[in-house]
């Protein structure tokens, strides 16, 4: 977020979008489609002027058909909603005690003294103890292993296998710059080759094509530098204020040179101004 925005300004801009790249139903459409919510309750969702409930948000996303439990995320990020801790693995030391505890010889109680323990059933205990030490090392090592050979957390959306990608920050024109009507400007954004494949021939796409009339004006794709796992890369795009005041929010998408995504699941990077007479 830019400086001075707030977080009920970014999510509605972000809603704003998603109603667009919907077709831009009306909220009356949209509030029959929900059944649980009325139009002028979804109409505020957009306006920023205060953070939506999840319950609106909620009903939003799915009046616009769009995934919930990515943008349940997304409202929870914003919101400042702490992610559910992790469980921690086991330590080596507590595997070692458990293992010592299963493995150790149970004792037969009888009510002749002089009884000898069986040899069968030291065998049988013996081998569950054996299986329960094996079971546990399992699940420690399908915890643990994962997390020692990944560097980075891998993007289950991504095309290829490998392929990664992080965004850094706004280079120029941070979210919420104010700009007047006709006025261009040079975005920049600043991105990171997380993954082992390297970039060549990658774009990054608007969302909304074809652009709604009045809207802000770009190129529809402009060109990302090859880029080597682990490097930086800038990648710039002109933008022309729109002909009118308003907010002027636009999602970009990496991209073949065909418009296939790279990354389905990724959240766009984004320009958001706001123009001004």
């Amino acid at each position: 977020m830019g400086d001075g925005q707030s977080a009920a300004e970014v999510l509605s801009a972000e809603l704003a979008a998603l109603r667009a790249r919907a077709g831009n139903p009306s909220f009356r459409k949209m509030a029959d489609r929900s059944g649980q919510i009325s139009h002028t309750t979804l109409h505020e969702a957009v306006r920023g002027t205060r953070f939506p409930s999840w319950d609106t948000t909620r009903e939003f996303v799915r009046a616009c058909d769009a995934d919930e439990q990515q943008w349940r995320r997304r409202w929870e990020e914003l919101k400042g909603v702490p992610p559910e801790p992790e469980v921690a693995a086991p330590t080596e030391v507590e595997i070692v005690k458990t293992a010592a505890v299963a493995s150790a010889e149970p004792v037969l109680i009888t009510s002749d003294p002089v009884a000898p323990e069986k040899p069968r059933r030291r065998r049988k205990y013996a081998l569950a103890a054996v299986a329960f030490v094996v079971v546990l090392l399992a699940a420690v090592a399908a915890i643990v292993v994962p997390k020692l050979n990944s560097g980075t957390m891998v993007d289950v959306g991504a095309r290829l296998p490998g392929d990664n990608s992080q965004f850094v920050g706004d280079v120029t024109v941070p979210d919420g710059t104010v700009i007047h009507v006709g006025e261009t400007v040079q975005k920049v954004w600043e991105l990171k080759n997380t993954g082992s494949v390297a970039w060549h021939q990658r774009y990054l796409q608007r969302m909304d094509l074809p652009p709604a009339p009045g809207s802000c004006r770009t190129p529809d794709r402009v060109l990302i530098g090859d880029t080597p796992p682990g490097d930086h890369v800038m990648v710039s795009v002109p933008l022309t204020a729109s002909p009118a005041p308003g907010r002027c929010w636009i999602g970009w998408k990496m991209v073949d040179a065909h418009g296939a995504e790279f990354f389905s699941t990724r959240r766009p990077v984004y320009v958001l101004v706001t123009v001004v007479s």
